[in-house]
């Protein structure tokens, strides 16, 4: 089993170098959490019928609105056909629009992910360190320009921003009409990329919440699911070590550029 998990990593860590994975290990954020991972997918089905207006999306954004940056803790499931249960994994994560985001995992395994200014920096748990541009390949490129659109677009609650990228849908039992006694009922958002690179990486997406996003499952065609909890997300401004690891500074000194080998990332 341990192999299997560590050829699974590294599989995947090859792939959000080549632009292929990186919304499996990002994402970039958030999350209402479901008692059975196993019922989710009747429910998405019946999602993905009802596409979403503009008046609904409108009263959705006003619930959903943090601001321009946010923090908070993460919980990962990769559901996986040849796995009987889920790979879980845990960590931190920082985001800001103007900056960038980190993505930290913590366990079971230390590993980082930066992405800022079209470049994508991962540190290993052994503390190596690889910066790939996102520009040198256009699906990397295409996500690398598409994720801070969507976080931006959550964090600031202009939802309907997202249409440029993504066809939207939201579930018709969660009608969102701005009233006082719907302002907390559960919500599901469904996207599906418009960009034909986009949507082989991840073909539809799912948000949910209640007063903020609270979960993102990305969903794929082979039956493979990944689904991210957040906790514990804050509006604070950014403290100065988290604008460090975003800033020029920490990746002028810090961060060291390595030959093009697949990444090791072993338990």
């Amino acid at each position: 089993m341990k192999s299997l998990i560590s050829a699974y990593s590294r599989r995947l860590a090859a792939g959000l170098l080549r632009g292929q994975g990186f919304f499996g290990l990002l994402l970039l954020l958030s999350l209402s959490i479901f008692n059975s991972h196993a019922t989710q997918s009747a429910s998405y089905d019946t999602l993905f019928e009802s596409t979403a207006d503009n008046e609904r999306l409108q009263a959705l954004a006003e619930r959903v609105m943090i601001g321009e940056s946010a923090s908070g803790k993460f919980t990962q499931y990769r559901t996986l056909k040849v796995l009987k249960k889920p790979l879980v994994s845990h960590g931190l994560f920082i985001f800001d629009y103007r900056l960038g985001l980190v993505w930290q995992q913590t366990h079971p395994f230390e590993t980082t992910l930066i992405l800022k200014d079209g470049e994508l920096i991962q540190i290993d748990s052994a503390g190596r360190k690889q910066v790939s541009q996102a520009g040198s390949n256009q699906g990397a490129a295409t996500i690398a320009q598409t994720m801070p659109k969507l976080l931006s677009a959550l964090l600031s609650g202009n939802l309907n921003e997202l249409s440029e990228s993504f066809n939207l849908y939201l579930k018709p039992n969660d009608s969102q009409n701005g009233s006082q006694e719907n302002s907390q009922h559960p919500w599901q958002l469904g996207l599906i990329p418009k960009d034909p690179l986009l949507i082989k990486a991840i073909p539809q997406m799912v948000l949910e919440g209640e007063e903020q996003v609270s979960a993102l499952t990305l969903l794929s065609n082979n039956g493979d699911k990944s689904r991210i909890e957040f906790e514990q997300i804050s509006k604070a401004p950014l403290s100065e070590e988290q604008l460090l690891l975003l800033s020029d500074k920490q990746s002028e000194t810090s961060l060291e550029v390595q030959p093009e080998a697949e990444p090791e990332l072993n338990p």
